[in-house]
């Protein structure tokens, strides 16, 4: 609760119109970055679920409702408005459509579906190869970060309702990142780059949130009725 409070009291503003946002990375900053934006809008409306409380509801609507705005025709969104962020990637693009499906949920609201139906048909088309590697940019794969990876598995399940074959999708992506990410002392690797692989282990960008995606993936095979050893299932077991 204190945290969703400093949200309101220290990053929330406005400019007494039409426009609202999450201060990011520092408060007082006014950029829009749309997936603070949205992340700070889904925490808000989780407590609003939780507590009835209409303070936390307002300003989260009033966020996101910007930010869905700033949605590009095609369904994508730029990191930022800032004129050096203007690229569009794959865990970001991933963030912001989780947190628009925590927004609908958590609020009792329909009104950002379609935006989210949007994003992820240019997440679909754009950010996977026809192998499961999840690229970098929507325009050119390398770097084929593991966060990407884990966050694709993420995205995908999270939005399985809109598109049934995310799920395999979400198992290619993992599969790929067996084949090519994952070392046999217990480890994911960082990068695969054009004509190297960066082999670090690292905890939170790496280890973490694999873990994460491949929780997600164990518990959607189990709703289907499926045995993880239809998984390569190596790093499941050793995981847990």
């Amino acid at each position: 609760m204190e945290a969703a409070q400093y949200i309101l009291d220290e990053l929330y503003w406005t400019d007494g119109k039409s426009v609202a946002g999450f201060s990011y990375p520092l408060p007082g900053l006014r950029h829009q970055v749309p997936n603070a934006n949205f992340l700070g809008a889904a925490l808000l409306s989780r407590l609003y679920q939780h507590t009835g409380e209409k303070r936390f509801l307002g300003p989260a609507l009033r966020v996101a409702r910007c930010s869905a705005a700033q949605q590009h025709t095609d369904g994508s969104w730029d990191y930022g408005e800032g004129p050096s962020q203007r690229w569009i990637d794959n865990f970001h693009t991933g963030y912001n459509l989780c947190a628009l499906r925590s927004i609908g949920r958590y609020a009792g609201t329909t009104e950002f579906e379609s935006s989210t139906r949007r994003g992820l048909e240019f997440y679909q088309a754009h950010f996977f190869r026809e192998d499961g590697a999840p690229r970098y940019f929507h325009n050119r794969t390398y770097p084929v970060d593991i966060h990407c990876v884990a966050q694709s598995i993420i995205t995908l399940l999270a939005l399985k309702d809109l598109d049934p074959s995310n799920v395999e999708l979400a198992r290619s992506v993992f599969q790929w990142a067996m084949n090519h990410l994952w070392d046999e002392r217990g480890f994911f690797y960082y990068r695969v780059l054009r004509f190297c692989t960066i082999r670090i282990p690292y905890m939170r960008w790496a280890q973490a949130w694999m873990l994460l995606a491949m929780s997600t993936l164990l518990c959607e095979s189990d709703a289907l009725g499926r045995s993880p050893e239809t998984l390569d299932s190596r790093a499941l077991v050793e995981a847990c």
